[in-house]
Formats: C-alpha cells, sequence, structure tokens
C-alpha cells in the first residue's frame, strides 16, 4: 500500500482507454487487476500533505492563519489558488486545477470508481470472500471519506449514491445539492457499514489502507463538523436559512440543537473505547521525543488513518541557506508562534485571539507566564539537543521570547539565528533577513514570516544530498479523537470528569501542566473552557491541516483569517539580536506573501467555496452558495 498511495495524482484507472491488456471486461478477472482499481480508488484522495507550492490548492494550510507562503504563481503561470482565496480575486470563474479539479472533480472520480468497485469485485474469482468483503469496505470508506472532503469546503453536495454516473448525461441539468443532514446521516451509516468490515489493523506493508478504526473516526469528524457552529444554527446569524434546493428543502441546519454534540461524544467515545489506540508517550522519552515520534514514525500506536507521501513537504519548509535544494518558503506566522504556552503551562499572549490582537501587532503579555520579548541570553535548542543523533549542544545567542516555551513549540518552531542539523551537518546561523543566507534576497524560497513549521523535520536524513524522505501523514490522529470529544462534551456537560481526563493526557503527553493547576477559574465554565480547548487544538495540531477547517466550523475565521500576517522584520539589514528583525512586523508592510500586499480578506461567504461556474452551467439546478 506504500507503493499504492504514491501513487496520488495519477490519472484515474477506470478513464484509461481500453487496450489488449486490460478491458472493462476482463478488469477484474485478475486478483493483480483488481487490486489495481482499488488502488485506483484510494488515489483520488486528497492531498493532505500539500501547501501551495504544487498542483493542489493548499487553502487548508496556506489559507490558514497559521501559514504564509511567498509564491505568486504556480506551475502554470495562473494565480495560486490561496493567493486568489485569500486577497479577494476569488470568483466561480477562478478556474486554476487547484480549485476546479483538486477540491471538487477528483473527488467524483473518485466517489464513480469506488461505487464501480464495490459493484464489480466480486466477479474477481481469484478473492477470497473475506478479500471481497475487506476490499468493498475500503473503497467504501474511501467513498465517504471524498464526499466528507467536499462538504468541508463547499457545504451539502451533489448526492450520487450507488448510481454509476455518467457525466456527460444531459439529465444532470436538473440536478442539485441534497441537504447536509441526509448527507451526514447516509454517510455515518457508510462508516458503520465500512467499520463492520474492515481489519482492526494492516501490516507495515499496507501502510494507508482504511481500518475499522479509521472508519469510525471519520464519523467522528463528520459528526463534530455536523455539531460545530457553521453546520449547526451558525450561530444564530441565520446567514444560510434562504438557501434551498430545487426541492425546496433547506440545504442546512438554520436551528441549533444540542444533541447534535451528543452523538459527537458519543462517536468519538467509541473510538476511545475500542483499546487499540493511544498516544505516542514512551516513559523512557522526553515528552518533546514523544510528540516528535508521532510524525517522524511511519508507525505508531496514534495514527488512526495515514497517508503515506512523497510530497516535499520537508524540502518546502527546510531553509533554503543550508545547500541541500531546501526551499524554505512555507512559513509559520507570529500567530501560531504566539500561541504556545511557556513551560509553566501559562499561555504569554493574554489577549490571544481577540480583535485587539491584530493577529500579533498588538500583544497584552500575561505577566504570569514569565514571557519577555526583551533581551538574549545563550540557549541550546532542545529540538536540535535532543532529536537527532547528530545533536547540537552548542548555545546560541538567542531572544528570550523562545527561551522557556513548552516542548512542542520547539518541536514546531524554527526561528532565525539557530543552528540547523541534518545527519552529519551542522548548518550555523541560519538567516531570514533581506539579503540573509535564507532570506528574500535570491527569490521566493523565504518564509515571509521569519519562521519555519519544523513539525515533520526528520534531523537524521542527509539533507545535505537532498534526503528528505517520505511522509506517513496523519491524516486522523488519535490526539484529534481525544479533543474533539472534549469538545463536544464541553458544549453539553461542561463538569462532566472526562473534559479534563481526556484533556490532561494530550496535555502530559505535551509535559505541560494539567489545565486545572494553570487555569483553575476555567473549571466548569463552557465560555472559558471552550476558548481553552481551541487554542489547545491550535497548538497540538500546528501546520497538520486542521486549523482552517476548525476556524471555518468554530466560525471564528472572519476575525481569524482576516487583516495582517505578521512576523519578524525580514526587511532587516541583520538578525542582530535587539535589533529591527525582532519586531513584530506586518508581512505587507514589505515583501507581502503570493505577491500581494493587500490585506488579507474572509468574509461571510468565504466559510464556504463557490461552485465553479463550469459546474453551474453544466448543472445549472444547482444551488450556489452564500454570496458568490
Amino acid at each position: 500500500m506504500t507503493a499504492l498511495l504514491a501513487l496520488c495524482g495519477c490519472e484515474s484507472y477506470l478513464d484509461r482507454q481500453p487496450d489488449d491488456q486490460l478491458t472493462s471486461e476482463n478488469l477484474f478477472e485478475k486478483r493483480t487487476s483488481t487490486y489495481k482499481c482499488l488502488i485506483d480508488v484510494y488515489s483520488h484522495m486528497f492531498y493532505y500533505a500539500e501547501t501551495a507550492n504544487s498542483t493542489n490548492g493548499g487553502v487548508h494550510l496556506s489559507g490558514s492563519d497559521e501559514c504564509s507562503v511567498p509564491y505568486p504563481n504556480a506551475n502554470d503561470g495562473n494565480q495560486r489558488f490561496y493567493v486568489a482565496w485569500c486577497h479577494g480575486s476569488m470568483s466561480p470563474m477562478y478556474d486554476n486545477n487547484a480549485y476546479v479539479d483538486d477540491c471538487y472533480y477528483r473527488f467524483y472520480r473518485g466517489i464513480t470508481n469506488a461505487t464501480y468497485f464495490m459493484q464489480n469485485a466480486q466477479r474477481c474469482l481469484e478473492l477470497t470472500d473475506e478479500e471481497v468483503t475487506i476490499w468493498k469496505a475500503e473503497a467504501r470508506f474511501c467513498r465517504a471519506i471524498f464526499y466528507f472532503d467536499m462538504m468541508r469546503y463547499f457545504g451539502p453536495v451533489v448526492f450520487t449514491g450507488d448510481d454509476i454516473v455518467d457525466f456527460n448525461d444531459p439529465t444532470l441539468n436538473t440536478w442539485d445539492r441534497s441537504t447536509w443532514q441526509f448527507l451526514v446521516d447516509w454517510l455515518c451509516q457508510e462508516c458503520d457499514l465500512a467499520a463492520a468490515d474492515l481489519p482492526d489493523k494492516w501490516g507495515s506493508a499496507d501502510l494507508g489502507r482504511a481500518t475499522k478504526g479509521a472508519a469510525l473516526a471519520l464519523k467522528a469528524r463528520l459528526l463534530t463538523t455536523s455539531a460545530r457552529p457553521l453546520f449547526n444554527g451558525q450561530n444564530g446569524t441565520h446567514i444560510y436559512d434562504d438557501m434551498i434546493n430545487a426541492n425546496g428543502e433547506k440545504l442546512f441546519n438554520t436551528d441549533y440543537d444540542e444533541n447534535r454534540w451528543r452523538l459527537a461524544a458519543q462517536a468519538c467515545k467509541d473510538v476511545i473505547d475500542i483499546g487499540q489506540y493511544k498516544l505516542e508517550n514512551n516513559a523512557s522519552l522526553s515528552p518533546l521525543e514523544n510528540y516528535h515520534n508521532t510524525f517522524k514514525k511511519k508507525i505508531s500506536d496514534e495514527h488512526i488513518f495515514v497517508q503515506m507521501t512523497t510530497i516535499n513537504l520537508r524540502q518546502q519548509t527546510c531553509p533554503r541557506g543550508i545547500g541541500a535544494g531546501g526551499r524554505g518558503g512555507v512559513a509559520l506566522t507570529q500567530k501560531m508562534v504566539d500561541a504556545f504556552a511557556m513551560a509553566n503551562g501559562v499561555y504569554p499572549i493574554q489577549n490571544f485571539g481577540e480583535e485587539n490582537y491584530k493577529n500579533g501587532l498588538n500583544v497584552v503579555i500575561d505577566s504570569r507566564s514569565g514571557y519577555d520579548e526583551r533581551g538574549s541570553q545563550d540557549f541550546v535548542n532542545p529540538f536540535f539537543a535532543t532529536i537527532p543523533e547528530n545533536k547540537q549542544t552548542t548555545p546560541v545567542k538567542t531572544m528570550n521570547m523562545y527561551v522557556g516555551r513548552e516542548p512542542r513549540f520547539y518541536a514546531n518552531v524554527f526561528w532565525g539565528g539557530q543552528t540547523w542539523v541534518s545527519q552529519a551537518n551542522r548548518t550555523p546561523d541560519i538567516e531570514f533577513f533581506a539579503n540573509g543566507n535564507s532570506g528574500p534576497g535570491a527569490g521566493d524560497n523565504y518564509p515571509t514570516t521569519g519562521y519555519l513549521p519544523i513539525k515533520f523535520c526528520d534531523p537524521d536524513l542527509n539533507t545535505a544530498n537532498k534526503e528528505y524522505g517520505s511522509l506517513a501523514w496523519p491524516v486522523i490522529r488519535y490526539a484529534d479523537i481525544l479533543l474533539m470529544y472534549v469538545e463536544a462534551l464541553n458544549e453539553y456537560d461542561p463538569t462532566n470528569a472526562d473534559i479534563l481526563k481526556y484533556w490532561n493526557e494530550v496535555r502530559s503527553r505535551a509535559g505541560v501542566p494539567a489545565i486545572e493547576t494553570v487555569y483553575p477559574n476555567i473549571v466548569g465554565d463552557k465560555d472559558l473552557q471552550r476558548k481553552y480547548i481551541h487554542l489547545e487544538r491550535a497548538v497540538e495540531f500546528c501546520f497538520e491541516g486542521v486549523r482552517y477547517y476548525d476556524n471555518c466550523q468554530w466560525m471564528t475565521a472572519q476575525l481569524e483569517h482576516s487583516g495582517h500576517v505578521v512576523g519578524c522584520n525580514i526587511a532587516a539589514d541583520n538578525h542582530d539580536i535587539g535589533g529591527e528583525f525582532w519586531t513584530r512586523t506586518s508581512i505587507f508592510d514589505h515583501y507581502g506573501e503570493g505577491g500581494q500586499k493587500t490585506l488579507r480578506t474572509f468574509d461571510l461567504k468565504h466559510y464556504l467555496m463557490p461552485f465553479n461556474q463550469t459546474e453551474m452551467n453544466r448543472c445549472p439546478a444547482i444551488t450556489q452558495n452564500l454570496g458568490w
């Protein structure tokens, strides 16, 4: 399966013209060709590890408030999807494949191929009955996740059921979207059916294949999504009240229903109760090592569903200045740097996420935290002093704002002036300022904010020889199930003991004090607990493509995804300690991102993407999303 998922992005197996070796009549005669059909179904999976650099749009990363990318144009010369999305040029007429194909059509091709496979796999007489059952269940799981990923972008979509759709059929002009609740109910049933037939686990040669836990975890994520404000009453805004389909049905759940949170909590608890998954937490290792191993290891008890990928996110987040093909153009924002607590568990920025915070331009420091943006000291970065075999133990003069932070900070954040370690090399003093060795002076391969994410870095690879390896991208991991469970419980039973139990399980693995120890006043208070649960998710899932959806579904994205993107002042001539480089700066004051110096824009209409005009022309009955 490792090889299977490496084929992501290739043309559809079933879309190929028949030849002498393979036709629709003999497609399922042999085990090998049947397996290739299953491979093709998986190949339509979304590229979860993708940023804005390649074919896929990567808005779930590059369009979030945790990331900024300098690249202005795609390989075809068109404006990149995330630039159009974040800077006001998006419209239904936008026709970049990153939007038209990767967020929509690829899923329907996958849905069609999955359905076809489910209807025909039993024709292969070389498969055992058990194999037929399992392989069909895998296709069923894939079909469900295709629908779910579309729904996160577009809301309710057109439902094809168990039909094999001819997309040239003229009757498509009468098709419209099914309701959100219908789709949720159907997908829950599909997840249950898949879970009943899928194995508990696969061997190491089959990483990335669906399991019982993956199907139940997808159901948990679906129901949590459905319980959040965007799809559960819209926080009383009534923005989707008038959206009905051709049958006169309301497309969205316009009224709030607390029971949706109960269903989400139960679905999460069902995954917990399997007893198969646990946080990566080896007692002989430090919290930093355990957290990092979640992303470095290809096999982990924390992984519920992974996508094996050879997309070089590591290369995109490796500084250009190490001379190893590093591009260093996928930046972490100051906002996400601010999000991490201090070692004592206190969050340093008291007004984080509030309107007056301005995404990091204006901070109110919590004096209890010990956080200080002034001064410096000799400091050894715990990541490079702990993780690589070729450890870096030489102190580096470091601004105090990066000292004394919680372990997850060092597992996620790389800042200027530090030494970069790879298998056999240590490259000191990585420079992100104007003419520095990894700064903007040499093209677009630089971090717009002066920060890079290192979560997926493997310093034991020889990046000096451009060795970046492959990743088991955690599409769903156990920590997400725990925190979704905590979030759901809080919305209808904020004093439930399981909230602190499972919340602190995540914090303990991270080496952070229990939440009630640090903030005893929030315990049992739904609103205050919600605030810190949201912050916990921002930190725990930093740069995993989770936060974009979280902010949208919580309906906080108008605040979180708009305005300035803040970082270090990379226009400075140097990064001398105490100099102007370390001043919080809007990136739009200097280089901007994606060729843009305008502030990011996120309006009501951006909570859901528009259906492309080509699709609207082909299926004119489709109800367009609000504002488009």
